[in-house]
């Protein structure tokens, strides 16, 4: 028994001083965010955690404008096809090509006779 109790004290001896190193203000990576003790760790720190909430803000931001415009070009083009302006507009476009086309056979025409 006697045996038993040097041992426990024995450990208890060298645990003790351990135990007292371990303190609230050491972060998970050892740092110590103790702005008096050392202030370029608390300022990384605390650096560290706004750039996190910033990038979640312009990320959930991000998320919203992209949701917007993909709504926002839903209905400009439902609207379109309720107009019937989408087969107006393909019509008209195939009709300015074709009249484009002509008139470039023109000039080409034009300049081949004057040289």
């Amino acid at each position: 028994m006697n045996k038993k109790m040097t041992s426990l004290i024995l450990m208890a001896a060298l645990i003790a001083p351990g135990m007292s190193c371990w303190a609230d203000s050491t972060n998970a990576t050892g740092n110590n965010n103790d702005p008096l003790k050392h202030p370029v760790n608390a300022y990384t720190n605390h650096e560290v955690k706004e750039d996190m909430k910033d990038s979640q803000e312009n990320s959930q931001k991000a998320a919203d404008a992209k949701a917007s415009y993909n709504q926002a070009k839903t209905d400009y083009e439902d609207s379109l096809k309720a107009n019937g302006a989408e087969s107006q507009n393909h019509q008209g476009r195939e009709e300015a090509h074709a009249e484009g086309a002509s008139r470039n056979a023109e000039v080409q025409q034009r300049n081949r006779g004057s040289e």
